[in-house]
């Protein structure tokens, strides 16, 4: 309850100063939209948010986020694009492309990404479990399983059922 109190009176406190708004101004109203589920709202926001400033790459990030919750894989793939373009080192942005990539079943592309995001973090578990999850997916078994016990190493909690009782059970143990 405090919190959708916080996020109206912010909000409230935006619109009633009649001055212009900044780009961050609009990212903290798509936040505000995005919080009370208002996912439509939220992308509007963010797109103002961006039209003030091009170069505002959590908005592109914030942006394909809510575009993936309303199932809008493809416009969050192209603000992620843009995010990456903003920031090539951006393990997030690497990584969540990579997974919406496999939404559309384009497993090439997301293992692409998902190379890239583990080498600008080599220690990110998850992002190894997801190309283990890729490789599967492309018939990569052996590869797969070598990321699941890298994802496992790194501290990655999922990979020893899959391990123990699928896939590579027989291959690695």
């Amino acid at each position: 309850m405090n919190k959708i109190y916080i996020i109206l009176m912010l909000t409230a406190s935006i619109h009633l100063f009649g001055q212009a708004r900044t780009a961050n101004d609009y990212y903290i109203l798509g936040k505000n939209q995005e919080l009370l589920q208002n996912y439509k709202l939220a992308i509007k926001d963010y797109a103002k948010a961006i039209a003030l400033e091009p170069q505002f790459e959590e908005a592109y990030f914030s942006k394909a986020m809510v575009e993936r919750i309303l199932k809008k894989y493809q416009n969050a793939i192209e603000d992620l694009t843009k995010a990456i373009a903003l920031n090539p080192k951006s393990r997030k942005a690497y990584y969540f492309r990579a997974n919406t990539k496999n939404i559309l079943k384009d497993y090439q592309g997301s293992l692409t990404d998902l190379d890239k995001c583990i080498a600008i973090d080599p220690n990110y578990g998850l992002a190894y479990n997801s190309r283990a999850e890729t490789k599967f997916a492309l018939k990569q078994k052996e590869s797969g399983c070598e990321d699941l016990l890298k994802a496992a190493s790194l501290g990655y909690p999922y990979p020893f059922d899959y391990i123990e009782n699928n896939a590579c059970k027989n291959s690695l143990l």
